[in-house]
């Protein structure tokens, strides 16, 4: 096939990195209510399916809620397998699904199990058929997150046998995505709303009570041929988990911020891999969560429409 025309490809490459960008930075942190990032197909294609692997190394143990950094001479390690999906069900609407498996990692303590499962809903209410030169292309999407991991405090050992959030959530958003040239830009923006639970473990029981949260995510990417270089921010806020029963607590608001670089390569006109580095250590002011630095990688297939 000929490559004289190469704005369908840069979108092909733009999609794939980056919805995996937005899914390294979103899923990073280990405490509070926070949505995974949809599946959300944003480039000119039917239907796609990405897998990715990612190891977390724990490289601040906990900010507490006065912002005070913390490191312990053992540091968790988190290993993410993640399997996603996204299928256009018209011209404009699309539905997808997330399905992570978490294997977390202390000292000589190994826990392993399913993540928390999604499922979403998109509409393209942006379209960019006509390549306008100023106008983005804007996709909403609406998201059902599902508790099948546990909550942190339903763990028995600090949190290394919670795999999510383990939280209902629901969550609504958009994605904003421009080629201008051999450059790119984009922006997510989220908001979702966690609800209450009964929980227990061994030292206590009662009602978690999280709250809503949200994020905000800009990027850039440079392409040259079939690769691309990119980079981008996300921030991300947390109301407090409150705790109701007979030992009560107000919980504290999470707050902390992802920096990532990337590269990614057109493998075939269908397929896309990436390779992306993320670190918390490097931006915002941090507060009650731990702090982790991520090697991602990814591969992506895509159907035409």
């Amino acid at each position: 096939m000929k490559r004289w025309f190469r704005l369908p490809f840069k979108s092909f490459l733009l999609g794939g990195v980056v919805l995996f960008i937005a899914r390294t930075v979103w899923a990073a942190a280990c405490c509070g209510g926070a949505s995974a990032a949809p599946a959300v197909i944003s480039g000119d294609d039917r239907a796609l399916i990405t897998s990715s692997y990612s190891f977390t190394e724990v490289a601040v143990d906990n900010v507490d809620a006065h912002g005070v950094w913390h490191k312990w001479d053992q540091h968790q390690q988190v290993q993410t397998f993640r399997l996603e999906g996204a299928h256009l069900i018209s011209d404009r609407w699309q539905a997808g699904f997330t399905l992570p498996v978490v294997k977390r990692s202390h000292v000589k303590q190994t826990h392993e199990g399913l993540g928390d499962v999604a499922a979403s809903l998109g509409y393209e209410y942006l379209t960019d058929w006509d390549y306008n030169p100023y106008r983005p292309k804007g996709i909403g999407f609406l998201q059902l997150t599902l508790p099948t991991a546990k909550a942190r405090a339903e763990s028995e050992n600090g949190g290394l046998d919670s795999e999510g959030n383990g939280f209902f959530a629901l969550g609504v958003g958009t994605l904003l995505t421009k080629i201008v040239g051999t450059y790119d830009l984009f922006a997510t923006l989220e908001a979702h709303r966690s609800f209450q639970k009964k929980f227990s473990n061994a030292q206590m029981s009662g009602t978690l009570k999280p709250g809503s949260g949200g994020s905000l995510g800009l990027g850039a990417g440079y392409n040259l041929k079939d690769w691309r270089f990119g980079a981008a921010v996300t921030w991300t806020y947390e109301d407090a988990v409150k705790i109701d029963g007979p030992s009560p607590s107000p919980g504290a608001v999470e707050r902390f911020a992802t920096g990532v670089l990337s590269l990614g390569y057109l493998i075939e006109d269908e397929w896309t891999g990436t390779l992306s580095y993320a670190d918390q250590t490097l931006f915002g002011s941090p507060v009650n969560t731990s702090l982790g630095k991520t090697l991602s990688l990814g591969l992506q297939k895509r159907w035409a429409r």
